[in-house]
């Protein structure tokens, strides 16, 4: 891989107009590789083969540029009815690229622990994100925004604002806000935040619902008969499906229910509502932790302007919500 720096090729001129640079942009997104991927220690993956990112380079203050590579199709990420690539590998996308910018130029030490806010993801121009015959080259373009007033030694808060591309042509625009924290304030904030667990899952086990889906990538079960309410006419709503075993969601071990395991929640319930619909946004944003011994209750609701709200919740406490939008 190489990490170009295109500070290095800008004129240094400070009075020089930004559009001038421009080009010089395009030309550096041109340069990007796609011939391999980064190390997957900078975006917190196990396996080589869940790694997107192959490159990147410098924009400008706070400004970076982002090769990625989309599989024709994977494990977890399919394309969809329209041809299009997988929603969701685009939110991991996202996902990988706040990390490993946060590592790569923020001086983020590995071993910190990333806790997303809020996550979204909207799609302008889903032709573009067609599969074709071969892999999808897509270039993140991210401006990281950080709080004035200079950074917290302790802690890392950034926002990711991304256009995504491919070919030029501009066809996604996703943000990411997170805080990153060291492994002794994690351990502090997990303590104090964290709820009585019943017995640990064990690996392998089902979690909450009925028998596993022939789909390995449904997470969603129906409510058990004993626990079904009343709901407003067109309001749906499941038990998560938590399996700490699955080589997808569970990717590694994690300590709670992860963020990218609600968020397919969420897409799964918003195309069951709209009726198979692919998503072409979703806008979610992450309260606290949910826990892996304790259900999962995740709800959609369509509304008049034709979006579906979503939530999920734990004992009566919002763990995430979200606003999505299928076509």
């Amino acid at each position: 891989m190489s990490i170009g720096v295109l500070q290095t090729v800008l004129p240094v001129e400070t009075l020089t107009p930004v559009e001038s640079l421009e080009p010089l942009v395009r030309e550096a997104k041109e340069g990007l590789s796609f011939d391999r991927t980064i190390s997957r220690r900078f975006v917190h993956r196990a396996s080589v083969t869940e790694v997107f990112l192959t490159d990147a380079a410098v924009a400008g203050a706070d400004r970076f540029l982002v090769g990625a590579q989309l599989p024709r199709n994977h494990a977890l990420y399919r394309p969809e009815t329209t041809g299009q690539c997988d929603f969701m590998l685009l939110v991991e996308t996202v996902r990988q690229a706040g990390i490993f910018l946060s590592h790569r130029y923020h001086d983020v030490p590995l071993g910190h622990h990333f806790i997303f806010k809020a996550l979204s993801l909207r799609i302008g121009d889903p032709a573009a994100l067609r599969v074709g015959c071969g892999p999808l080259a897509v270039v993140l373009d991210v401006k990281v925004v950080t709080p004035a007033g200079g950074r917290n030694p302790r802690r890392f808060d950034a926002r990711f604002d991304m256009v995504v591309e491919v070919d030029g042509r501009e066809c996604a625009r996703a943000s990411a806000g997170v805080v990153v924290i060291d492994g002794v304030r994690y351990g502090r904030l997990r303590q104090r935040g964290r709820v009585a667990e019943a017995a640990p899952v064990e690996p392998g086990a089902p979690a909450y619902g009925t028998a596993a889906s022939a789909d390995d990538r449904s997470v969603l079960r129906p409510v058990p008969a004993a626990e079904e309410r009343a709901r407003p006419a067109g309001a749906r709503e499941w038990r998560l499906h938590v399996d700490p075993a699955h080589p997808g969601y569970f990717e590694h071990p994690s300590d709670h229910v992860p963020g990218m395991l609600l968020l397919e929640a969420f897409r799964q319930a918003a195309r069951e509502t709209t009726g198979g619909a692919a998503l072409t946004s979703l806008d979610a944003d992450f309260a606290v932790f949910g826990e892996l011994a304790e259900a999962v209750a995740v709800e959609a609701a369509p509304t008049e302007d034709g979006r579906v709200r979503l939530s999920a919740t734990q004992g009566g406490r919002v763990l995430a919500t979200a606003v999505a939008r299928c076509a």
